[in-house]
């Protein structure tokens, strides 16, 4: 049985959360958080490259399509990490055409004189929750350092901003579109490449949105609830409903639930543990036109990889459902819904 990544994480908090429980004085809690903080950075640094070398070994040699859930990372982490160990490169450089699996993994690992170690996915699997937990209790530790500022800063009540840009969402999306298109129009490569090279795309927009949209909450919500600002969603790309969700979920209400009033929102999102985000004024409009951007770009790909799969399948290639399912790296089902959407066979 795989390890509960979440559960982990969630472990590693609640510990550090109970360690600085009854330390009241700010500025000991301050050092105490500090020091947690120090010990995490260093086992972390400690783990980091023999963490890269289990799972690069388990991924090449023992590779199969939900491997990376046993490390607690998303697919294409584990593959930069196995791409990065096997041959020196960098591939965020290039979101568009990174360096594809070798056609024959074990022989590619062999070359690269990448020892095939006895039970190493179970190793790997051991050294990466040592990884996460490690990186938890970090996080949880740099939340508590930036609490204590928080209080400082936000004891008066809200802080005042100015008025926030309001990005052109619809033109960066078009924009965006465009250039996926664009660069996979220049492509000169056969179907079976290009199902790769699309379905990576969709793997890497899927990974910058994730990331981006986790920013875009954290600094709707501090301007929500920390701040003067009004009209907030304008500015994040959404639609009133949607901040009103963003705002339930950070403070864990139910869709049903209403929100605070706005005279005890400060106190509220403290309590729920909302972080204030220093600047977010002019960061969530830049934050929020990437994040729409990398949507656009997920989506465009989705589209390209999804009329490959239907070209593979069909005469004169006659590719089976396992075969597209392992080359686009997804669940089964994602085959079946895209070759036959009616669900008929």
């Amino acid at each position: 049985m795989s390890t509960d990544y979440g559960q982990l994480r969630q472990k590693a908090k609640d510990e550090v959360n109970a360690e600085l429980a009854d330390v009241k004085d700010p500025f000991e809690r301050r050092a105490a958080a500090e020091e947690i903080r120090d010990q995490a950075y260093m086992e972390l640094a400690m783990l980091k490259q023999e963490r890269k070398q289990l799972i690069a070994s388990a991924a090449l040699y023992e590779y199969t399509p939900q491997l990376h859930e046993r490390f607690g990372i998303e697919r294409l982490q584990m593959k930069r990490l196995a791409m990065d160990e096997l041959l020196g490169l960098d591939i965020r450089d290039d979101w568009i055409n990174p360096p594809a699996w070798p056609a024959d993994r074990v022989k590619a690992a062999q070359k690269a004189r990448l020892p095939h170690l006895d039970n190493v996915v179970d190793r790997a699997e051991e050294i990466a929750t040592r990884y996460e937990y490690a990186e938890a209790r970090r996080d949880a530790a740099v939340t508590h350092l930036e609490a204590a500022h928080e209080a400082v800063r936000l004891a008066g009540g809200r802080v005042k901003v100015g008025t926030m840009e309001r990005p052109d969402f619809d033109a960066v999306r078009k924009e965006a579109r465009d250039k996926v298109l664009e660069q996979f129009a220049k492509l000169v490569v056969g179907p079976e490449r290009l199902l790769q090279l699309a379905a990576e795309a969709v793997d890497r927009a899927e990974e910058d949105a994730a990331d981006l949209l986790k920013e875009r909450d954290a600094a709707l919500n501090s301007l929500a609830f920390y701040t003067t600002a009004r009209g907030v969603y304008y500015s994040a790309g959404i639609s009133r409903s949607g901040m009103t969700r963003a705002q339930q979920r950070a403070l864990g209400l139910p869709r049903d639930a209403s929100v605070p009033p706005r005279a005890e929102q400060p106190a509220a999102a403290r309590a729920a543990g909302v972080k204030f985000v220093k600047n977010a004024e002019t960061k969530l409009p830049k934050i929020a036109a990437a994040y729409e951007a990398a949507e656009a770009r997920r989506l465009t790909a989705i589209e390209i990889r999804d009329e490959a799969v239907r070209v593979l399948h069909a005469a004169p290639y006659g590719w089976s459902r396992p075969q597209l399912t392992e080359v686009i790296g997804r669940d089964h089902k994602v085959v079946d819904r895209i070759v036959d959407p009616e669900g008929t066979s």
